[in-house]
């Protein structure tokens, strides 16, 4: 079975599980935790829309799932705050309470308007993109010089997670419409962001608080995105200084997150699925400019995900997000953004044999 196949099949069990009858909405959880409302919060829904970007831009299949994309992009208004200044979407529908606004949230959406802008060419997508850079630059402020909050009315951090894919969200409006103030918010951005890498590890630590703090844990994704912008930056500008620290955060992330694992021998990279979807992306934008067309970290991934599709599905079609499968195999509760991911993952893959 090809990785499109696989993301068709994992895509099918995730409507299966998740998808709330009658509705656009999805569960959170198989089998219902406690504490989970009707529905799923903002961010694996978004995923579930990254699954069906992925999967509507494959070549031969990816028609079959257009009106599937545009249904979830119009479930989406079920979140979305058109009153608030600027407009933006909550962390919940808003019929339920809606919930606070987080950056990253938006210009997560931001970045998945781009990709339905590309594949579906509707100009509406693409005016909603931008709607969302807007939004996440109304978080920027002077203070910890510079830098974008995590989430708004709350001051405490500026996040890599709210600023990695601000850039990444810029770099890509400005590649469809030229705007030059989007190039230099990419580069204002990425320049805040510089202190928050790791001289060791050489992968980015998660946050800068208002007192100093630095909070030192590292998660996939937050290398995945400036690797991604200094990868489109190369392919925008040129510059060999931005292929040069593209490759370097490849290689740094991948020794840092897929150590050799003691009992197998081989490297499995976090049980963070999604996080690390948010990492190939960054792979993929490295190896789309790279005049080297080195696939080492993007075939480190397949075998992941060959693992996981052989050792890590449950009886029910589910993933555990322990890629090794070693466990979370018999867990009840299968999260919607786990699963989205590897609908995602699988069709990214798609694109590159």
């Amino acid at each position: 079975m090809d990785n499109a196949q696989r993301a068709e099949e994992t895509y099918a069990i995730l409507v299966q599980h998740f998808a709330i009858p009658n509705t656009r909405l999805f569960y959170e959880h198989v089998d219902r935790k406690d504490g989970d409302r009707f529905c799923s919060g903002l961010w694996p829904y978004s995923g579930v829309i990254s699954a069906l970007n992925a999967l509507a831009a494959l070549p031969e299949v990816g028609p079959r799932y257009h009106a599937a994309l545009r249904n979830v992009l119009e479930g989406l208004e079920a979140y979305y705050d058109a009153q608030a200044d600027p407009p933006a979407y909550d962390s919940y529908i808003r019929a339920d309470g809606g919930g606070q606004k987080y950056y990253d949230d938006n210009e997560w959406l931001g970045l998945e308007f781009v990709e339905a802008f590309r594949t579906l060419g509707d100009p509406a997508y693409l005016t909603k993109a931008e709607e969302m850079l807007r939004f996440a630059l109304s978080g920027w402020s002077p203070a910890m010089g510079g830098g974008i909050y995590w989430r708004q009315h709350d001051e405490t951090t500026k996040n890599t997670c709210s600023n990695g894919p601000a850039a990444v969200l810029a770099l890509e409006l400005y590649r469809e419409t030229g705007r030059r103030d989007y190039l230099d918010w990419a580069t204002r951005i990425l320049e805040w962001l510089a202190p928050l890498k790791s001289p060791d590890s050489l992968v980015y630590w998660d946050s800068l608080s208002v007192t100093g703090n630095i909070d030192r844990r590292t998660f996939t994704y937050n290398t995945g995105t400036p690797l991604h912008a200094n990868a489109l930056l190369h392919r925008i500008t040129g510059d060999p200084r931005y292929l040069e620290e593209a490759r370097a955060l490849a290689a740094a992330s991948y020794a840092h997150f897929a150590p050799v694992d003691a009992l197998s021998g081989k490297r499995f990279f976090p049980d963070t699925p999604w996080f690390n979807a948010v990492l190939l992306r960054g792979y993929l934008a490295l190896y789309a400019t790279d005049p080297l067309r080195d696939r080492t970290y993007i075939d480190a991934m397949q075998r992941n995900l060959d693992h996981a599709w052989a050792h890590a599905r449950a009886a029910d079609g589910t993933f555990s997000p322990d890629w090794s499968g070693r466990s979370g195999l018999t867990s009840p509760h299968r999260w919607l953004l786990d699963q989205a991911a590897m609908v995602e993952l699988y069709a990214r893959l798609a694109h590159t044999w």
